[in-house]
């Protein structure tokens, strides 16, 4: 959740400052037989204690355990991971990165059996707990969204084995849109909030189901986590479905205090670091990003900017990177990425507030925004609409069509949508957002009705709006 101290038999032993990230502690062994694990979580904020979530979030924070805990009793030299890299499709050729829990250096023999076929045994050469090989897949069979084929690797040495599952493909731009496997593919589909009325982010893995086989049954192909590191089960669910991803570490909003302040910055990229850990084997993630809507036009943002850049390649050489920005005219860090993402709803925050259909916005505004970053020089890079949409109270009909109508959204998620779809030099978009979900827990909220940002096309409980009818006619039609 937010924030958490974890302490075994009475000592302090880990505190959790990285909310929705994942947290792995090592217990020391003792001679007890019961050993007594107390977590403490606190929801209140704190920028000095928890410099990476804040108050004025658009959606609402919760405290507490909301992922799964496990407990692994591990031999001495335990491996952590096997991080697996595609390095080519066609012959199924992979290269093995191994990490084990201790910096040891030594030879070892290890057992690998892929797809369930023992292969032959594999030497390492361990330096300080980290080895590399490479192997080919018996059967390979690529991944992709239309056929999103997996693998699975066991590897084994001494007393200890991990299994890991994998895709076989790669993720680049081709003709300024996202390739995977140097296919083009536009991507269609929705920002996501982890949240629901009765189980706030803690959702039930039948629940996760329910989500994407609605964005299925829309036509999308494409989900951007928003705004923080997502449920590994999510994730699981999106490599067996065909889903593509775009992962991004937290962040919303933040100005120039945090940007300039070496604990956040630090935090920024530490979390960066544990998002990439966790999902680097999944097929699905093929964007990362970071900072959602910072101030990314002001001098000061640079540093941490670049810093997260440097930090994903360093990691990741194999996916995009970019982040969603708020200011496409300004912004002063896009030459950081690959693909270019902006947030932006015209004709919901008008501005020509006197315009009687304010939707009649939309095409010339990304128009605008296309044209300003070709004279930049960014015309090249893959355009995202990482965020766009209207705000509609389920069950509201009217007449009019006014704000906050299902009509409105219906007529504008059209022209969006229908404008996407036909113009090549729109990439992809993620409609802002799948489903409505309580927002500020503060005053704040009197700029939300329900305190719910209400711009899903479902509600919170995946009741369709009208809306739904309308991006499900054209995203299938494409």
């Amino acid at each position: 959740g937010m924030w958490a101290r974890v302490y075994v038999d009475g000592e302090l032993l880990a505190e959790s400052r990285q909310p929705y990230s994942q947290l792995e502690i090592t217990v020391p062994a003792a001679a007890a037989a019961t050993r007594d694990i107390v977590v403490v979580s606190d929801n209140r904020f704190n920028r000095q204690r928890l410099p990476l979530l804040e108050q004025f979030f658009d959606f609402y924070a919760y405290g507490g355990i909301f992922r799964s805990v496990y407990w692994h009793e591990l031999p001495a030299r335990a491996l952590d991971r096997v991080q697996l890299t595609t390095l080519d499709v066609a012959s199924g050729r992979v290269r093995a990165d191994v990490r084990f829990r201790e910096a040891f250096t030594s030879k070892r023999t290890a057992s690998l059996t892929v797809d369930g076929k023992l292969l032959p045994p594999v030497k390492l050469t361990v330096r300080k707990g980290q080895a590399d090989f490479e192997f080919t897949v018996p059967e390979p069979a690529p991944w992709s969204p239309a056929s999103p084929a997996l693998h699975t690797c066991e590897l084994g040495v001494g007393d200890d084995a991990v299994t890991e599952r994998f895709g076989l493909r790669t993720v680049g731009v081709a003709d300024g849109v996202v390739a995977i496997n140097g296919e083009p593919v536009k991507l269609l589909g929705y920002c996501r909030h982890e949240a629901h009325p009765q189980f706030g982010p803690a959702l039930p893995l039948d629940q996760l189901v329910q989500d994407l086989h609605l964005l299925r049954d829309l036509g999308c192909n494409f989900v951007r986590g928003s705004h923080y590191p997502q449920d590994p089960r999510f994730l699981d669910l999106c490599d067996e479905l065909g889903f593509v991803v775009f992962e991004e570490s937290m962040g919303w909003g933040q100005q120039v205090e945090h940007f300039v302040d070496p604990v956040f910055q630090d935090l920024q990229v530490a979390q960066t670091e544990t998002m990439v850990r966790k999902s680097y084997n999944h097929p699905c993630v093929a964007l990362w990003g970071f900072l959602n809507e910072g101030a990314s036009h002001k001098p000061e943002s640079r540093a941490i900017y670049e810093r997260l850049a440097t930090t994903l390649r360093a990691l990741d050489s194999t996916r995009l990177v970019t982040y969603a920005s708020m200011h496409p005219l300004d912004d002063l860090n896009l030459d950081l990425v690959d693909v270019v993402s902006i947030n932006c709803y015209p004709g919901w925050y008008a501005q020509d507030k006197e315009l009687v259909a304010p939707s009649s916005e939309i095409v010339p505004r990304l128009d605008a925004i296309r044209a300003s970053l070709a004279a930049r020089g960014f015309g090249g890079k893959p355009f995202l609409v990482s965020e766009i949409g209207a705000g509609a109270i389920y069950g509201w009909r009217d007449p009019l069509h006014a704000h906050w109508s299902e009509e409105y959204q219906q007529e504008y998620l059209r022209v969006v949508c229908e404008e996407v779809v036909k113009n090549p030099a729109i990439a992809g978009v993620a409609l802002w957002q799948f489903c409505d979900g309580r927002t500020y827990a503060s005053a704040r909220a009197l700029m939300r009705p329900r305190a719910f940002n209400n711009k899903g096309t479902l509600d919170e409980y995946r009741r369709p709006k009208l809306a739904y009818g309308t991006v499900r006619s054209i995203f299938r039609k494409e």
